[in-house]
């Protein structure tokens, strides 16, 4: 990770810290404000103040979010490999990951592998020449309903469960087409906040791709996140 993005991810971190902590210290002081109205003191006007600065503080920090996400380009977040990562290399290193009863084909371009590893993680390998969404979608979706029927999984999961599980998209191709690289652009947070996360990945030669985290994210999509860059670092490039 660069510092860069380590810093990027710092900053998101504290905000989101900052926030929650502004969330409970209004509530709780609110509370005590209620309780101490009717008390003879200045001490409910003691804990609306705290409450209000509490107040101020979201709408600001949620003001800065949307300006960032509002005035910053932002744009996938690479990581170089020292080499070419092929379909094939990509493919050879989750199947070293699993055995053979977690893992399915649809087609020559199109794998699924079940595993546990950063997080419990299913992984469907797409391989195109031209990226399409559309196309993509509908590959994606029929290796996925394989895999629930065959491999006997279930679409229902304990929220706490559900914490620890992410679907991993990794799109293999030679060329970064326009449809791709809007593709990858998009916040991650859009996906990150589901009960079972989602992260797009791409795979352009020894490059690879995932969208950017902005705006106003909670502690649980950010811890997500840095899985999804341990495991690409552990996983792919260590693998390379």
């Amino acid at each position: 990770m660069n510092e860069e993005l380590k810093l990027h991810i710092k900053k998101l971190q504290r905000r989101s810290t900052l926030s929650l902590i502004a969330i409970l210290s209004a509530i709780i002081s609110i509370g005590f404000g209620i309780l101490f109205l009717f008390v003879p003191s200045f001490v409910a006007i003691i804990f609306f103040a705290i409450a209000t600065i509490c107040i101020v503080y979201l709408i600001h920090s949620s003001h800065t979010a949307k300006k960032e996400a509002k005035e910053n380009i932002y744009r996938p977040v690479i990581f170089n490999a020292d080499k070419s990562l092929t379909f094939e290399k990509i493919v050879s290193i989750f199947e070293n990951l699993t055995n053979e009863e977690n893992q399915l084909s649809a087609s020559e371009n199109v794998r699924f592998f079940r595993l546990k590893k950063s997080f419990k993680l299913r992984t469907v390998i797409y391989r195109t020449d031209n990226f399409n969404k559309k196309d993509f979608d509908n590959a994606k979706d029929r290796i996925n309903k394989k895999a629930n029927k065959e491999l006997n999984i279930s679409q229902w999961v304990n929220r706490m469960e559900a914490g620890n599980m992410m679907r991993f998209n990794i799109i293999c191709t030679d060329v970064l087409n326009d449809a791709l690289y809007q593709f990858l652009s998009q916040n991650a947070n859009r996906n990150l906040t589901r009960v079972e996360g989602i992260i797009n990945i791409a795979i352009v030669g020894n490059q690879i791709m995932i969208p950017p985290l902005y705006g106003e994210c909670d502690l649980a999509e950010i811890s997500r996140y840095k899985g999804v860059i341990k495991f690409i670092n552990q996983a792919l490039l260590n693998n390379n």
